[in-house]
């Protein structure tokens, strides 16, 4: 009987330590979704590739735009002669010569103007990768808070449990030393209740690997402890189906890119057949030269003209390049297509997650009150001596179940919301 006391205050003493609130090494971290999102991206490499890619298209869209302008360009040229002939002395020169031209680009066959749409539709579609990529790490950080608030939720409900099996085996321990009860009852009692610590204990480390996860993702320091200023909530989704597949039609920024490069392609045609066609340009020179000072500053000529340019055969390259463009096109329009159905699928799947996940958060919501009921019965017949230890523990597991079982439905239910969220490129809040 010692023996037994002593393995029964050693279990109670661990399911207390367990229970206890961890210390935590600094003040915690107070955050919210919005906070942790800011954070995050803050601190994300991802995003902040997609904003250099941003950068980089936004200066070649610069770039593209200024081959409109007029080109400037200043040659020298600086020579010495030695003249060594056979009927003359030897004589010596020196030649200084200055040639400024400007020139401006009259007629390209579309090439200018296509490489132009070119470098807008890609900085266009740069901006909307940057958008996805906010998108794809907001749906990060809300699942990554919504599973640590699942975690606490269970670490609190191992709490609870244990808490309430230990009151169970003192309860059987006293019943037990009147004779009223078997030895069978103590023991499946203290097996209950090392499981329910061993829970308590894997909970605490679930939570504890969820907030490094998160710390990790909104660049904190990964001991720092944090206090998610979030509940899970439940509100019935405000969209039909085809509500959510007709604004991801408009809003989802990877539909978006994809439209956008059939439009380069298409600009890439454009340059393509450009290319074929005669350029004009219009250009003023203006030459100095000097023979005697340097650097030739003395007005040699000055002239003004149109130069035209035309390839009379290219042995086919031009009509390959063509070509080439035009199966591109089509490669996007295909892509598009791809990316249209890929979108569509995604949302289905994400809106039945959501039907999914609000049918069980409702039917978990009755369950558990229910559980509770049939639990305090159990033991209120246990004590009365008219109920077995069975039927308690088997009321204590329904209800532990019943509870975890609401707590996933509600962390579903609102990573479900965000799924969908980023599967329409839509914000719902």
């Amino acid at each position: 009987m010692k023996e037994r006391l002593r393995i029964i205050c050693a279990i109670l003493g661990a399911a207390l330590v367990f229970a206890s609130p961890r210390q935590a090494a600094a003040e915690a971290l107070e955050v919210n979704i919005e906070r942790a999102v800011e954070m995050a991206a803050a601190n994300n490499n991802r995003i902040k590739i997609a904003e250099s890619d941003v950068s980089i298209a936004g200066e070649a869209l610069r770039q593209a735009h200024r081959t409109r302008g007029v080109t400037v360009s200043v040659t020298h040229s600086s020579s010495y002669t030695d003249y060594q002939r056979e009927a003359y002395p030897q004589s010596y020169g020196n030649s200084y010569s200055n040639r400024i031209t400007a020139s401006y680009p009259l007629y390209t066959g579309g090439a200018l103007s296509g490489a132009i749409k070119r470098a807008d539709g890609e900085y266009r579609s740069q901006n909307e990768a940057l958008r996805k990529s906010h998108q794809d790490l907001k749906l990060d950080v809300v699942r990554g808070v919504y599973t640590l608030l699942r975690a606490e939720d269970a670490a609190n409900q191992a709490d609870e449990s244990t808490k309430r099996l230990a009151a169970h085996v003192n309860n059987v321990k006293i019943q037990y030393e009147n004779g009223r009860v078997g030895k069978a009852d103590l023991l499946r009692s203290e097996v209950e209740l090392s499981n329910a610590a061993q829970n308590r204990i894997r909970a605490l480390n679930e939570r504890d690997t969820a907030i490094k996860q998160l710390n990790n993702l909104i660049g904190a320091p990964l001991d720092t402890e944090l206090r998610i200023d979030e509940e899970m909530t439940y509100e019935k989704f405000p969209f039909t189906l085809e509500e959510c597949v007709s604004i991801a039609m408009r809003a989802h920024p990877g539909l978006a890119m994809t439209s956008l490069a059939i439009e380069s392609a298409e600009a890439g045609v454009r340059i393509a057949r450009g290319e074929t066609l005669p350029s004009a340009s219009i250009s003023a020179v203006q030459n100095l030269g000097s023979s005697s000072s340097w650097p030739g500053a003395e007005a040699d000529s000055f002239t003004v003209g149109v130069d035209i340019q035309y390839t009379l055969t290219d042995a086919g390259t031009g009509a390959s390049k063509i070509a080439s463009a035009v199966e591109a096109v089509r490669k996007a329009e295909y892509n598009y297509e791809q990316a249209r159905e890929s979108i569509i699928l995604a949302v289905n799947s994400d809106y039945y997650s959501i039907m999914e996940a609000a049918e069980r958060v409702e039917e978990s919501v009755t369950t558990i009150g229910k559980a509770q009921e049939a639990y305090d019965i159990a033991v209120n017949r246990y004590n009365e001596g008219v109920g077995t230890n069975i039927d308690v523990v088997d009321s204590h597991s329904a209800l532990t179940l019943a509870s975890s079982n609401h707590t996933q439905a509600l962390c579903d239910y609102n990573i479900a919301l965000a799924r969908i969220e980023n599967s329409m490129g839509y914000v719902l809040k």
